[in-house]
Parts: C-alpha cells; structure tokens; sequence
C-alpha cells in the first residue's frame, strides 16, 4: 500500500484508508504508537488501561507514591 506523505502545520502526516482503519478497530482521534524500525515504520493501536486498575493504580500511587520515587532513586543510584 502506497500513501503519500502531507503537511499539517509544522508537521507531515500519512492517511490511513478507512477499510484498514475499520480492520484494525481504529477511529480518528484514537491514540497509535509510532517506532522506527530497520525495515521502516510501525503504528500499532495504544490499548487502553482497564479502568477498574487504573482506578486502583491512582489509589495506590496516591497513597504511596512518595516511597514509590524514593524506590525509584534508589534503583537509579540516586540516593
């Protein structure tokens, strides 16, 4: 498949045909990663954090996030 690179502002986008779109369960606005590999680029669909454990994720940053950081240098050596 052959798409030709545009101008958008500062930047240069690729379009993406609506049935490789629909293929792949992807919308306008949704969130892709983009990687530059040795054969060229790869975009593959962000998937999205289960709500309930992000939910529990924020619950247990915010009750313990100070000795998670704390944690985190010392694993960096920045203590």
């Amino acid at each position: 498949m052959k798409r030709t690179l545009l101008s958008l502002g500062n930047s240069t986008a690729v379009t993406l045909p609506p049935d490789l779109l629909e293929r792949l369960g992807l919308h306008s606005g949704d969130t892709v990663e983009v990687e530059a590999t040795e054969d060229g680029i790869l975009i593959r669909p962000v998937k999205a954090l289960d709500p309930k454990f992000e939910r529990a994720l924020r619950a247990v940053v915010g009750r313990y996030g100070n000795t998670l950081r704390r944690l985190a240098e010392y694993d960096r050596g920045d203590e």
